[in-house]
């Protein structure tokens, strides 16, 4: 995955770039609900890292179940990477991992607390990088969400990347105008996840008959 292939991404946006699924935009139209509601104040860190969990599996093909073993250690975690903005170590995503029984939704959840950190991630932007379906062992580890966070970072670093973002979400605010969707800004992860996805259409969840995001 690189700038080059990514930019790819914002002629689709412009021109649409839509695969007329409803379930995506229903997506881009409660994105902002989902960041502000998990970054409001509660009254433990549990309340809110249970609150974000639920916000966070409305978009998972599988009903929210905790593992209370590992809820404290779970709810610590997305507190730190709330607070300090840089706990992306191995022990923070495996706690919420663990404690949500999925690394996709692991990701999902430190997404929304830490939107500037952790892109999010799953089957359809790892579908992109590795050119193949990964498999269900390979959502499973760690280090895979690790790789792609660390790619994340060198095409953030990169000199074209302030032009990028800037050609990306200016199609994409005109896409979300189209829609009739109020604008709102995107994270440089969210940019870099966002065009990945583009560039890999939404894939059919054969299980539930959905689609994975």
């Amino acid at each position: 995955m690189d700038i080059e292939t990514l930019y790819e991404a914002v002629e689709l946006v412009r021109k649409s770039g839509y695969h007329g699924n409803a379930r995506e935009t229903t997506f881009m139209r409660t994105y902002p609900l989902l960041l502000t509601t998990a970054q409001a104040p509660s009254a433990s860190p549990v309340e809110s890292f249970l609150r974000t969990a639920t916000l966070a599996y409305g978009w998972m093909p599988h009903s929210l179940c905790l593992d209370a073993n590992h809820l404290d250690q779970a709810a610590e975690a997305c507190m730190n990477a709330r607070q300090d903005g840089a706990s992306l170590s191995l022990d923070c995503i495996e706690s919420v991992a663990a404690c949500l029984g999925s690394l996709v939704g692991a990701a999902r959840v430190l997404h929304l607390f830490s939107p500037s950190v952790f892109p999010l991630w799953g089957p359809r932007v790892e579908r992109f990088r590795l050119g193949d379906i990964p498999s269900n062992y390979h959502m499973t580890q760690s280090r895979n969400y690790l790789a792609f966070i660390d790619e994340v970072q060198s095409i953030a670093a990169h000199p074209l990347f302030l032009t990028f973002h800037h050609e990306y979400c200016t199609a994409f605010q005109a896409r979300l105008q189209r829609l009739q969707i109020p604008a709102y800004p995107l994270t440089q992860p969210r940019v870099i996840e966002s065009a990945a996805c583009e560039l890999a259409p939404p894939m059919e969840d054969r299980r539930t008959g959905g689609w994975i995001l």
